[in-house]
């Protein structure tokens, strides 16, 4: 079972619906699509992720004469895409990090309670 705040799932889900659109944008680089990817899958460097993309658009998007029946359908296209960013350290998609170094992961970060704006007699700081 993956951790809460994993996005894996919704990535697959947005490559899958808006596929062909992905594909013209990696072609070129940039785009608002991958934009948006980037943001599900909380990469800290958007414009890497596109550069990175368009580098192994080939990984992605198998030549039809030579690929596999189903190599690109769109939940393997998703998989290829959602595995290449997972294990791409430096774009740092935090939302897809399965480490045991996730900032969240238990015992790696305390969250206190609030401080309450009312102090004890009632009145406000």
């Amino acid at each position: 079972m993956p951790p809460p705040g994993y996005a894996g799932d919704d990535v697959r889900a947005f490559v899958a619906k808006h596929r062909t659109e992905l594909r013209a944008e990696i072609a070129a680089g940039s785009g608002p699509r991958i934009y948006d990817l980037a943001i599900i899958a909380n990469c800290q460097d958007v414009p890497a992720l596109g550069r990175r993309l368009h580098r192994h658009e080939a990984d992605f998007f198998l030549p039809e004469g030579s690929a596999p029946p189903g190599a690109n359908a769109d939940a393997e296209v998703a998989d290829r895409m959602v595995r290449f960013m997972s294990e791409s350290r430096e774009l740092r998609c935090l939302s897809l990090d399965l480490s045991r170094t996730r900032d969240m992961s238990a015992g790696r970060r305390q969250i206190l309670p609030r401080r309450s704006q009312v102090t004890a007699r009632g009145g406000t700081w």
